[in-house]
């Protein structure tokens, strides 16, 4: 009987913020409780002492490749010590989490494909070494993993991969949701609607608060996430408001926090423009939140008739719904019993196996 593979998978990302770092992180959870079910391969991880804390394996062997400090879990000096990292190992395939790749050896490997907002303007400077990393990466790559089929498209339009080599596997849904977390002590006070996300260009905050503005609601609108780029518009937006008073620029929050905030809320606001897969849309599905979105393309793939998908930036429409969500028991019933359908067809199991499939496959080729 042939030796198992051996797979690592560069998680270094996985003690970083934001979407990516926490679907490489959940998807390494599932592959840690589902990879005993793939015999031919045996599967490592490598990541930061924060990733592994994130992360918290239980069967997967861990290295442990640096500390805690953001130099080392996000931006050039995770790309740098990944590089150093992997070229010190000799693995049959290594796992990358996003678009990038061994660049100073010949290592095999595959990569993920989250989305091509920079292509758009629709991320921060930092990020304009994806311009020659994304090309290279993708014709290099063994396979690749598309997290939406829109992805996918993106990629082979924008950097003619070959689309043969490209799989769609559906990220989970975000957050594992908690039965033991309490809905948000804002549950208490004035309703209120929900965003959740970077505070990017993409986003379509400004829009945003326009529309609240103009629905005079008696709900509050909680702003949640890190701030990403220039947020200027987004602040002259709340300024200018009407109902100021009513907005509320949270910040980042724990996952505890965010699990509250998402059982308490009159619904969660997705108005962005431009998506890769938008799993905040599930997370709150999962948690009986009715989900308001773009209609955009891969919200329209994964959210589906789980969401009311209002037409991107018709300040009419989006006032409209917020006002009726708001104060209609009916409506809000209708779209959580949708959700839950929808959410359902979603899973970090399932998204473990089809990444594990991906990997088994190209690993028996080697």
């Amino acid at each position: 009987m042939a030796e198992p593979r051996r797979v690592c998978l560069v998680g270094l990302i996985g003690g970083g913020h934001s979407g990516v770092p926490r679907y490489a992180a959940a998807l390494t959870r599932a592959i840690d409780r589902v990879s005993s079910d793939y015999p031919g391969l045996t599967v490592t991880l490598l990541t930061t002492a924060a990733g592994a804390e994130a992360i918290h394996t239980r069967s997967i062997p861990v290295e442990v490749v640096a500390g805690k400090s953001r130099w080392v879990n996000a931006g050039p000096g995770r790309l740098a010590l990944e590089q150093a990292v992997v070229r010190r190992h000799d693995q049959d395939l290594f796992h990358y989490f996003d678009v990038t790749g061994p660049l100073f050896s010949r290592r095999r490997f595959t990569a993920t494909i989250h989305d091509t907002a920079f292509v758009y303007g629709y991320a921060p400077r930092s990020s304009t070494y994806k311009r020659w990393l994304y090309p290279w990466a993708l014709r290099r790559a063994r396979a690749a993993i598309a997290v939406s089929q829109f992805a996918k498209d993106e990629a082979v339009r924008h950097f003619a991969a070959d689309p043969a080599k490209i799989s769609v596997v559906h990220s989970g849904p975000g957050l594992r949701a908690s039965g033991d977390v309490a809905a948000s002590t804002a549950a208490d006070g004035p309703p209120f609607l929900l965003y959740v996300g970077n505070l990017g260009g993409n986003k379509n905050l400004p829009f945003l608060v326009r529309c609240f503005d103009q629905a005079a609601s008696p709900a509050r609108l909680a702003l949640v996430g890190r701030a990403r780029g220039d947020t200027s518009e987004l602040r002259a937006a709340i300024d200018g408001a009407a109902s100021r008073a009513k907005i509320d620029l949270v910040g980042d929050v724990s996952d505890e926090e965010l699990e509250g905030l998402y059982r308490s809320a009159k619904a969660l606001l997705l108005p962005s423009v431009y998506e890769g897969f938008g799993f905040t849309a599930l997370e709150a599905m999962a948690r009986g939140c009715p989900v308001l979105a773009s209609d955009i393309p891969a919200l329209r793939e994964v959210a589906g008739s789980g969401a009311l998908l209002l037409p991107l930036e018709d300040e009419n429409a989006w006032t409209a719904a917020m006002m009726r969500i708001v104060s209609d028991e009916q409506a809000r019933a209708d779209l959580r019993s949708r959700g839950a359908t929808t959410v359902e067809r979603y899973s970090w199991e399932r998204t473990a196996r089809g990444v594990l499939d991906v990997l088994a496959r190209e690993a028996s080729r080697l």
